[in-house]
């Protein structure tokens, strides 16, 4: 067992040279395997040795025929993503969030994870980042693109070592989801409750999970900025109290809509259909247009999305329908502080 710091360094990195020739390499001979694990771990015992075979073993038994990672621990992915929980996250003892000691990702994949990892916990809200971060996770261990490993020492007495996967979201319940008939509404009617500005900026919906009500919405949470992360909150309605269960990134929904062959839709910010208040293009305004035509067509279990009376109030009199919404509302960017915020 490791003793300090240093030694635990040693042991770990010991494992990680002795993984990737084994996996790698299918290194089996146990000269040139204690070569390299010697590198790293110069004071290696056969002891030792003898734990990173189980580990290996075991490891090799769980990927199957998946190989074509690269392995980390100082450098490279690890500090990486531990960096990023600590900074976005908010994840201030790094064994209470993940306490993996070495981390596996695929080679091919590594720059785009890295890129999204960046991407899906910009936003300003710490809770919202580390959620995102702990989804896309688990998502990444299931396809074995990421492995992140923690490892233990194996007792000379014990013959074969054991992986098994951890805190990914077992004692499962089940409960029977209803969405609440008429409830989802996405209102498009703008200077009813403040001039220049829509009267929501978000998409809301009630459902009901076993006997509880809550209420969903979806929007940015700070209308100040032009353009932002569009986030959902869930609020229980009955018993609960109006307790908040928390905002989640939309990161989430990436699971669900790989099963159907879908991709979600861009943030505002990089959205190609919205552009910067001041820049509209006219191909994106009718773009938009057609999409409000289209959405009335639409239904969610059945019923329509309840958009509002399309109404444009202004100090010269009112306005109806989806053209009027839009290009009223791309004059109004900058008029309030949160017109562009939900608008966008």
């Amino acid at each position: 067992m490791a003793t300090d710091a240093k030694e635990t360094e040693k042991q770990e990195n010991g494992s990680r040279v002795y993984f990737e020739a084994y996996i790698e390499k299918n290194e089996r001979d146990y000269t040139k395997l204690s070569n390299l694990v010697k590198k790293v771990y110069p004071n290696v015992s056969n002891d030792w040795m003898e734990s990173f075979r189980k580990q290996a073993e075991a490891l090799k038994a769980y990927l199957g025929t998946s190989k074509q990672y690269n392995y980390s621990r100082d450098k490279g992915f690890m500090p990486f993503i531990e960096d990023i929980a600590k900074k976005k996250c908010g994840v201030s003892v790094k064994d209470r969030w993940n306490p993996a000691d070495i981390y596996m990702i695929k080679a091919n994949n590594e720059k785009e994870v890295m890129e999204k990892l960046k991407t899906i916990t910009s936003s300003p809200d710490k809770d919202t980042n580390l959620i995102a971060l702990n989804m896309y996770m688990k998502e990444l261990m299931t396809s074995k693109i990421m492995v992140p490993i923690s490892l233990k020492a194996i007792a000379p007495k014990t013959t074969k070592a054991k992986a098994e996967l951890a805190n990914m979201g077992g004692g499962k319940h089940n409960l029977n989801f209803k969405l609440k008939k008429g409830s989802v509404k996405c209102i498009l009617s703008v200077g009813h409750k403040n001039a220049y500005e829509f009267d929501t900026g978000e998409i809301a919906f009630d459902f009901y999970v076993g006997d509880e009500e809550i209420h969903g919405q979806a929007r940015n949470f700070q209308y100040s900025k032009e353009r932002n992360l569009v986030q959902t909150d869930l609020t229980p309605k009955g018993r609960s109290g109006g307790a908040k269960l928390g905002k989640v990134s939309s990161v989430a929904l990436d699971a669900f809509l790989k099963k159907h062959n879908l991709d979600r839709p861009a943030s505002a910010a990089k959205d190609p259909n919205i552009d910067n208040p001041g820049k509209w293009t006219e191909s994106n305004i009718k773009y938009w247009i057609k999409f409000i035509n289209d959405l009335k067509r639409e239904r969610v279990d059945g019923n329509a999305i309840d958009l509002g009376d399309f109404e444009v109030k202004t100090d010269t009199g009112v306005e109806t329908g989806p053209e009027a919404i839009i290009r009223n509302g791309i004059l109004f960017e900058g008029k309030t502080r949160s017109s562009a915020g939900k608008f966008s």
